[in-house]
């Protein structure tokens, strides 16, 4: 307990399933947070499992550079600046093939997933300067390295954010920030039944027990495994972990 003890971290994305779990996770660490999402009712409930006098839930969308401003001056303003940015925002648009599917889709998950990302990056890098440091955990998808036909979009949005992560690991880890990338594989929450709704109406859920057969431990994560996850690399243990993608997969991309 205590891992993230006067830490300010700002967790977007936070009225998602993982999003929801980190928060309470880093809650309980001790840590002061500012809790984001789009949701204004889920992001409340997301709020409800966290100390309140050490939460602050604010509505915004992570594509827009006044919400990212908003965000970032709340977490100020309540806690006198950031250490930890867990940049988890994110959508899975719909599963289509690539002639059928529409730019708009592909246009939307760049912008949540890669210029959302930026923005916080580019918002939070100079208050976690003025504190010494901090981390920056973004989160990616093994779509980025092993994919499956119809998520292009999504795909592509999240091998972009890779990228990313590399090059902002490489400018700031002289100035003790680190910036690593959580690469989930299946997760038993609403965006993985969104997937398989899509992919196989109807019969979404024998596609999500074969899915389970073909990882070698027989399950998809929880959302609580990634919040812990998160703990790490937001936390003091991960202190010489720079631009890395951790893989959380059940060992799927490696048969």
């Amino acid at each position: 307990m205590g891992k993230l003890t006067d830490k300010v971290a700002i967790i977007t994305g936070a009225s998602g399933g993982i999003g929801t779990a980190t928060a309470a996770l880093f809650s309980r660490e001790g840590a002061k947070l500012v809790l984001v999402g789009r949701d204004e009712e889920r992001l409340r409930q997301a709020a409800e499992g966290c100390d309140p006098a050490r939460t602050r839930a604010v509505v915004a969308d992570v594509r827009k550079i006044e919400d990212t401003d908003r965000y970032v001056d709340a977490a100020i303003q309540a806690f006198g600046g950031v250490d930890v940015l867990f940049a988890n925002a994110g959508a899975e648009g719909k599963v289509a093939p690539i002639v059928d599917l529409d730019v708009s889709v592909l246009d939307d998950l760049h912008a949540i997933h890669v210029r959302g990302t930026f923005l916080g990056m580019q918002k939070v890098i100079p208050r976690m300067l003025e504190r010494g440091g901090g981390s920056i955990v973004v989160m990616s998808s093994t779509a980025a390295i092993t994919s499956f036909p119809g998520c292009a979009a999504y795909a592509a949005s999240k091998a972009a954010v890779l990228g990313l992560v590399r090059t902002a690991a490489a400018e700031l880890a002289p100035q003790n920030i680190r910036v690593n990338a959580m690469v989930p594989g299946g997760v038993d929450n609403r965006m993985m039944m969104s997937f398989t709704e899509q992919m196989a109406p109807g019969h979404a859920e024998e596609l999500r027990a074969g899915y389970r057969q073909m990882i070698p431990a027989r399950r998809v994560a929880t959302n609580e495994e990634m919040a812990k996850l998160a703990l790490f690399l937001a936390s003091d243990d991960s202190s010489y972990c720079h631009g890395a993608s951790f893989v959380a997969d059940g060992a799927m991309t490696i048969v």
